[in-house]
């Protein structure tokens, strides 16, 4: 029974602390007080609009998630293409419609929660334990306050409630998921040589002749793309710390907020479960037999409960359940559970899933952390949150100023304390370097490309950027579109060429390999065995573990080939196969990842749905091109 509740729980700190934090980086305390304005609004959902800055907000973010996640794959134009657009604003346009539905059904989850969940979470964790430094860093870095952070994680998870059931119920056919698991499972036993690109290296040579072709030839892949040196000023909270809190304030804090330093009483029980099976009261019966036994010997409850309970989860620990607070269990089950004495043993309980007798086997109190242990926490606390209310109150001035002496960032700077930056390189796109792509980010890039400041000199408007900042740039000099010299970039296409070549007679090499083996099978140089597969691949590409799986099973032994990703060849001897039956809980668990991945379709049919029932209005369809196709169908 209660092995749902422990996979319910484990869920809900996936959903928070893997897709619900990361979109944290979403919208600083700045953002809500400038874009309340529904003035040339995209569309309007319901009675909530949606402005061109919440969605150039909302793909700054995303970019900025993609440029952790990709490295040097990462392009700051991925997102511009019309059905990148349309998704940002359908993502808005969804939140929306989910926070109205939110606030209309009240539908909530507890503070107490949220900062159960926040505490729990490993990236917020030392040594095991949860680290307020750690937590105290993240905070710091998203410009937010413990209570707006924990506000936000209620408002998502609220969010999570609406949706989930929805995506997470989407019936998958049993054939479909066995067929899933064979694809993902079924081995072969390989033994591989590879002739390596780099081992025929040093029997190519490249010409001058040859490199100068390829560069003439491909001379779009040498340019030196336009760029800007660039100037610019960050105006952030951080101009505003060093505010301090009264005693006064402090301690008033602390009394007001007091449940955030509160852990709710828990307790441990152990329980034997009875199933109703066909006969209700047969089993009430055989539940009342237990209970007297174990009343009479409370030694032996873990003895009955290995030998009777029907609780999988935790019939094999003596039916031990391990702490647990209210809220988690079935009603009738907490009950019992929190009003009974330590050491009581009670029942039988009814609830769904049959009768249960109970032994609670430990208590833990609530907590209150006292004040002096908290004190430090709240003077940061206040000191960031002054910092944000300076922020917020002088953010109009300092864009004023920068708008108002438009020639120069010097008078901005010297009004906030701030430093003038340089970078050097700054193309349509922004920047290379990820942490100042933070701050040169692709709108600010946009802006110093634009007429006023690449061609009048002029400062950029005040843009807000992620960690709830302002900047402001201006252009110090330009660079037109170049080529690149061929002596610049001579050495790069000699090994580019190179490397080709000694792919082409690694082969080569690679072939004959394979057609001498086909004659007379001598495995002498080959790898030691090792059965592999696409769920398990065991380190080999997946070009070569698709070659190997190719192979009917029923004609092994076999040889195959395949060229890798640097272009070697593998010549692979793949001696048999072999196939697993799914168990029980391999098939629970496929199932539920190809119920996720079908249920988005069922997901999106919610959100259509519900931003139908809402009202969905489409008021600047030529802001994103291809959006007004998709939310006319909407309607």
């Amino acid at each position: 029974m209660l092995q749902a509740f422990r996979e319910h729980k484990r869920w809900l700190m996936f959903i928070a602390m893997v897709l619900i934090i990361p979109s944290f980086v979403v919208t600083g305390i700045y953002s809500y007080n400038r874009m309340s304005q529904s003035d040339n609004a995209i569309v309007k959902v319901g009675e909530v609009a949606v402005t061109p800055e919440q969605f150039d907000q909302a793909k700054r973010e995303q970019l900025d998630r993609l440029r952790q996640q990709m490295g040097d794959n990462f392009h700051a134009n991925m997102l511009d293409t019309p059905e990148a657009r349309a998704d940002i604003l359908r993502m808005l346009t969804d939140d929306v419609a989910l926070s109205q539905t939110i606030a209309k059904n009240y539908v909530g989850v507890s503070e107490a929660d949220a900062v159960a969940l926040i505490k729990n979470a490993d990236v917020l964790k030392k040594d095991g334990k949860f680290s307020p430094e750690l937590y105290e860093q993240f905070l710091r870095s998203q410009g937010k306050s413990d209570q707006q952070f924990v506000a936000e994680i209620r408002r998502d998870l609220a969010k999570q409630v609406v949706i989930g059931g929805v995506a997470d119920t989407h019936p998958v056919p049993k054939a479909l998921v066995e067929a899933m698991h064979q694809i993902l499972t079924n081995e072969r036993l390989v033994r591989t040589y590879v002739e390596k690109t780099s081992e025929h290296l040093g029997e190519v040579s490249v010409s001058d002749a040859e490199v100068k072709a390829y560069y003439d030839g491909h001379t779009k892949e040498f340019l030196s793309p336009e760029h800007v040196k660039a100037e610019y000023v960050v105006f952030s909270p951080e101009s505003f710390k060093g505010i301090q809190a009264t005693p006064e304030e402090i301690q008033t804090y602390y009394e007001q907020n007091k449940n955030r330093w509160t852990t709710p009483e828990q307790r441990r029980a152990s329980h034997i479960l009875i199933e109703f099976g066909t006969d209700k009261a047969a089993a009430k019966k055989k539940a009342e037999e237990i209970l007297a036994r174990v009343k009479a010997d409370p030694s032996t409850f873990v003895a009955e409960a290995k030998k009777e309970s029907a609780d999988p989860g935790s019939a094999a620990e003596g039916g031990d359940l391990s702490f647990f607070g209210r809220g988690v269990m079935t009603k009738s089950f907490e009950d019992a559970v929190f009003n009974a004495k330590k050491g009581d043993i009670v029942g039988p309980v009814e609830t769904e899933f049959g009768w249960h007798i109970i032994e609670v086997t430990d208590i833990q109190p609530a907590a209150v952390e006292p004040f002096e242990a908290v004190k430090g926490e709240i003077e940061r606390e206040y000191a960031d949150q002054a910092a944000i209310r300076a922020f917020n109150e002088r953010a109009d001035e300092f864009s004023n100023i920068i708008y108002e002496q438009s020639d120069s960032l010097a008078p901005a700077a010297e009004k906030f304390g701030l430093k003038v930056e340089t970078t050097d390189f700054v193309t349509r796109s922004g920047v290379t370097d990820p942490e100042l792509g933070r701050i040169i980010t692709e709108r600010v890039a946009e802006m110093l490309f634009g007429a006023e400041c690449l061609k009048e000199k002029r400062n950029s408007t005040a843009i807000e950027v992620p960690g709830n900042r302002l900047v402001a740039a201006r252009v110090v000099e330009y660079f037109p579109e170049t080529e690149r010299p061929l002596a610049e970039v001579s050495p790069r296409i000699g090994e580019k060429l190179k490397s080709e070549k000694a792919a082409l007679n690694a082969q080569a090499a690679g072939k004959a390999k394979l057609a001498a083996l086909e004659k007379e099978k001598n495995l002498d140089g080959f790898s030691d065995a090792a059965w592999i597969s696409r769920q398990n691949p065991q380190g080999e590409e997946v070009a070569l573990v698709n070659a190997a799986l190719a192979l009917d099973s029923a004609k092994l032994p076999a040889w195959t080939h395949a060229v890798l990703a640097d272009g070697s060849y593998a010549v692979v001897y793949v001696e048999e196969g072999r196939s697993h039956k799914a168990s029980e809980a391999e098939t629970r668990g496929l199932a539920r990842e190809l119920a996720s991945i079908y249920g988005s379709a069922d997901r999106a049919g919610f959100m259509e749905a519900l931003n139908e029932s809402l009202g969905f209005e489409v008021l600047r369809p030529d802001f994103v091109k291809g959006v007004e196709k998709n939310t006319d169908d909407q309607q």
